[in-house]
């Protein structure tokens, strides 16, 4: 019941807030062309509202996890995580459906080799959508780096340890080489990401949420105006790699004085 809500709640919500921008309230009428100047603030402030409280949804302060079988997996989501096993990264245990909202099915992958983890999911919104990252967490638990193809993945305010690469439209493969430059060049400035495991895996995403939560809760109306901008926009100042970045010039300075 509640994934049914949070899927239809966007689908109605633009419904009412389409018929409220030309159907001022009554009360209005004797302001004349004021009233239109006075609903469309209105209506502003309840999608200002609306918008925030979803985002918190997506940020629980407890985030729930509970395992799923290989059969509720997606064949799109599962073609992805082969190809992330074919670059070296094995399994973080089962397929997960992650309760935000509304709910996604997660695929969990730890590199062999490398301190990164792999995500694969397929949100169950209408329409669904499915993307991947690839995911490093600094020493000290400080903060992380992320690299993934779809600029709404970054449309959130980061913080100084939220460092972000996008590339759109871009696979796996590449995902997960341009994540090692990423790395390669935080290891150059002085930083240096953790290890992961198997075992942290699910601790680490919570952890993650938790992170991402704080920073918004530090100031949500700053965030819920940013987040509205850059998803109407589609523009984000983290595309392309941290080499690139003015933005992550800032963080990583920040990061360094401690």
């Amino acid at each position: 019941m509640r994934d049914t809500l949070f899927k239809i709640m966007p689908w109605l919500f633009g419904g009412l807030v389409g018929w409220g921008m030309w159907n001022p309230p009554a009360w209005l009428e004797s302001l004349g062309p004021l009233a239109w100047v006075i609903n469309l603030a209105l209506i502003a402030l309840v999608l200002v509202g609306f918008v925030g409280m979803l985002i918190l949804a997506n940020l629980p302060s407890r985030l729930e996890m509970e395992p799923v079988n290989d059969d509720a997996v997606h064949a799109e989501l599962r073609e992805l995580g082969n190809r992330f096993e074919r670059l070296g990264f094995r399994r973080a245990g089962p397929a997960r459906r992650v309760k935000i909202a509304p709910s996604a099915i997660v695929l969990g992958f730890v590199h062999e080799k490398e301190p990164i983890y792999a995500t694969a999911f397929r949100t169950e919104t209408l329409p669904a959508k499915v993307s991947c990252d690839c995911v490093s967490i600094l020493h000290g638990d400080k903060g992380g780096l992320t690299t993934n193809a779809d600029p709404e993945g970054a449309a959130l305010p980061a913080g100084d340890g939220g460092l972000r690469q996008v590339f759109p439209n871009e696979g796996p493969e590449g995902l997960f080489h341009k994540h090692l430059d990423g790395i390669a060049y935080l290891r150059e400035r002085g930083i240096h990401c953790r290890p992961l495991s198997v075992d942290l895996f699910p601790q680490d995403l919570a952890f993650g949420i938790g992170r991402q939560r704080e920073v918004f809760t530090s100031s949500p109306l700053r965030g819920t105006l940013v987040t509205l901008w850059r998803s109407a926009t589609k523009q984000v100042p983290f595309v392309g790699s941290l080499r690139q970045q003015s933005i992550a010039e800032t963080q990583i300075a920040r990061l360094l004085v401690g």
